[in-house]
């Protein structure tokens, strides 16, 4: 390698590993090269497996994470949890296409460590599991699911006929995967549809056909997840006019409904006795009925009044089927 380049190389990553985002021509200016230098540095990580990510929204390069941290600098605690949370991923079916490749890949960083943190690692992972909510194999499409995920991370749009509620024959739209989410025990493809022309997301289990077009597409920058999913408690969201909702529960589930951020608009009360008032902003409150009756008799809708009556009504429909 040219004499120089190494410390360049080196100061390049420092740069990207900053947590701020350079162009190339902040970087040229850092590193006191042309940008037709920068561009043949990047391309040098690249091939040396140092990833550099470019952020379209900010129109720069950067690292995110400490990209070159040599296997054998890990901690006791890193090593344990990268080893078990890949293992258990692989044993459990949860549909995730490329949970084997997460083994095989812990398993390799596991053979490079020192033989005695090696052995500290697998005799620690014998005593801790993980359980992931598993998924009928039956039911999983391995063809949709590579397809989506392929379509998602090349950019390209992907033409797809899909299962809706209420309609008898699928329907088929062309999609532009922007992101794929994992939510609810299930896949999502989320992205702009062709005959929505809105962004819209869609169960992958739902997919009976699928096929990667070579059409592109261009994720626009103003695209958030965070943005889409907004106050909705589902990915398939309901009108997007949030309604506030009061749900009191009992003492005997307050702990776990506490515990847990099921909502980023949430907010938990405490009450006398141990009990919670629950207040927090969804899209459709459809998509909170299944949750509030999981807990049975331990939770009451407070507000609003179609909120109640809904619930009343699921309530009324399952005591007429154990009726008879």
């Amino acid at each position: 390698m040219v004499a120089g380049r190494i410390p360049r190389l080196l100061k390049l990553i420092a740069l990207l590993q900053s947590g701020r985002v350079y162009n190339s021509a902040q970087l040229a200016s850092e590193c006191e090269v042309s940008r037709r230098t920068v561009f043949r540095d990047l391309k040098t990580l690249h091939e040396s497996g140092i990833y550099v990510l470019y952020d379209e929204e900010k129109q720069g390069y950067s690292l995110p994470w400490k990209t070159i941290l040599p296997f054998k600098d890990l901690t006791f605690e890193e090593a344990l949890a990268l080893f078990v949370l890949c293992q258990d991923l692989d044993q459990t079916t949860v549909g995730l296409p490329f949970d084997q490749f997460a083994r095989s890949a812990s398993t390799k960083v596991l053979n490079r460590l020192p033989d005695s943190l090696r052995e500290s690692v697998i005799d620690a992972a014998q005593t801790i599991s993980v359980w992931c909510t598993p998924i009928n194999p039956e039911v999983l499409s391995a063809t949709h699911h590579k397809n989506l995920f392929q379509a998602a991370i090349s950019k390209k749009n992907v033409r797809i006929q899909y299962t809706s509620a209420g309609t008898a024959k699928p329907q088929s739209t062309m999609l532009s995967p922007y992101h794929i989410l994992y939510a609810n025990r299930q896949w999502y493809a989320v992205g702009r549809s062709s005959v929505d022309r809105g962004i819209k997301a869609f169960p992958i289990l739902k997919i009976v056909k699928s096929e990667v077009l070579d059409e592109s597409f261009k994720r626009p920058s103003r695209f958030k997840l965070d943005r889409y999913l907004s106050n909705s408690w589902d990915p398939i969201r309901g009108s997007g006019k949030a309604v506030p909702v009061k749900i009191r529960f009992q003492s005997s589930v307050a702990q776990m409904v506490s515990q847990i951020s099921w909502n980023p608009t949430q907010q938990i009360r405490k009450l006398k006795g141990g009990m919670i008032e629950f207040r927090a902003r969804v899209d459709d409150l459809e998509q909170i009925v299944n949750w509030t009756l999981s807990f049975g008799d331990q939770a009451e809708v407070i507000s609003p009044r179609a909120f109640r009556d809904l619930i009343q009504q699921r309530a009324s429909d399952i005591a007429q089927i154990y009726s008879n």
